[in-house]
């Protein structure tokens, strides 16, 4: 069976052993009812954002979220169609995650039809790659081949050892995020299909990290992450100009850089769910409305935000949008840094 090269270096180690905390922190939260609501589907839109803009789509977080809320946006119709897909793979995700049977072959087939129908033809969409398969990169005005996948005849028979050597990971007591991580990068070394690798490749991360209790109570998105460090997470997996120079590969520069990021996601999530603990004044928690989760949605992701941007965001006129950014600073949740036009608000630490 497969053995990968790798390191669990004293940073790796120290990073799972915080992770291991914050687990805990968060999963023994009293949160309100309406946070943990507003926390699942933050990572929801996060993740169909971040996910399908890497490999491409236009649509912003804002038209994300609004689509997932059932509102109409004008965009193009392949844009849409993209984000409804990994939207339902991530329901499929969930739905398969209640029940307790191992993962196929087949059922990666029928992930892989979700996130493609209608936007590959059908007999690609949901089916192995027939053909040879090459990730193309354009450098100053040229073409040149970073990574070439293996043989397409090889597929079925690696994809089915992939789920096996999944199968063993924990009983050989490898450590849940590290296993998540070697399943992202065996995964997309593997290639198997003709598009749609890298977003079925994220959702079967998700997967695992689920189906082990790593998903923070279904509130931790990793997608986010990889889109706000894009160039870092497509060099972290380039340890190889084919499938065969990968397996042979260090894995520990991916793990390094998955291992930090589910750390940093972790953390900010640890912070942004101590909103809905009882504070000292009083035993009282932090009640937010709509409006001012929106807000705080949008600090989370990008650490600061400017009453221009929450103005986009909220749809409301200037008075009115300086009224809710200031109720959360009130509220002692965000803190003013600068002044005049280049004021901007960050979380209160």
């Amino acid at each position: 069976m497969y053995q990968p090269k790798f390191t669990i270096t004293p940073k790796i180690n120290s990073q799972i052993a915080e992770i291991e905390r914050l687990k805990f922190v968060v999963g023994q939260a009293a949160i309100l009812p309406e946070l943990a609501v507003q926390l699942r589907f933050r990572a929801t839109v996060e993740a169909v954002h971040s996910s399908t803009s890497i490999e491409g789509n236009p649509l912003s977080e804002l038209q994300v979220r609004k689509m997932l809320q059932g509102k109409i946006i004008t965009a193009p119709d392949y844009a849409i169609q993209e984000v409804l897909n990994y939207k339902r793979g991530l329901d499929w995700v969930g739905k398969k995650n209640r029940f307790k049977s191992d993962l196929t072959a087949e059922e990666i087939l029928e992930l892989h039809k979700i996130v493609t129908d209608k936007l590959l033809p059908q007999e690609k969409s949901g089916s192995w790659r027939p053909g040879d398969v090459y990730v193309i990169d354009e450098i100053r005005g040229q073409e040149i081949i970073q990574y070439t996948g293996l043989e397409a005849k090889r597929v079925p028979g690696l994809v089915k050892s992939f789920l096996k050597w999944i199968s063993v990971q924990l009983e050989e007591s490898l450590h849940p995020v590290l296993a998540a991580g070697l399943a992202h990068f065996l995964f997309v070394s593997i290639h198997p299909f003709s598009d749609g690798n890298g977003r079925a490749t994220r959702l079967l991360t998700y997967y695992f990290l689920k189906k082990w209790g790593y998903d923070f109570r279904d509130s931790l998105s990793l997608d986010g992450y990889y889109l706000q460090n894009r160039q870092a997470y497509y060099d972290s997996l380039s340890l190889g100009a084919t499938f065969d120079d990968r397996i042979e590969a260090d894995l520990t520069p991916f793990l390094s850089f998955f291992v930090r990021g589910f750390l940093e996601t972790a953390t900010n999530l640890s912070q942004y769910i101590k909103l809905g603990k009882p504070i000292k004044n009083g035993g009282k928690p932090v009640r937010l409305d709509a409006d001012e989760m929106a807000i705080l949605d949008y600090v989370y992701q990008f650490g600061s935000i400017s009453i221009g941007e929450v103005i986009e965001i909220l749809s409301l006129p200037k008075r009115t949008s300086q009224r809710r950014i200031m109720a959360l600073v009130d509220k002692n949740v965000l803190r003013v840094v600068g002044k005049g036009p280049a004021v901007r608000y960050e979380l209160k630490r």
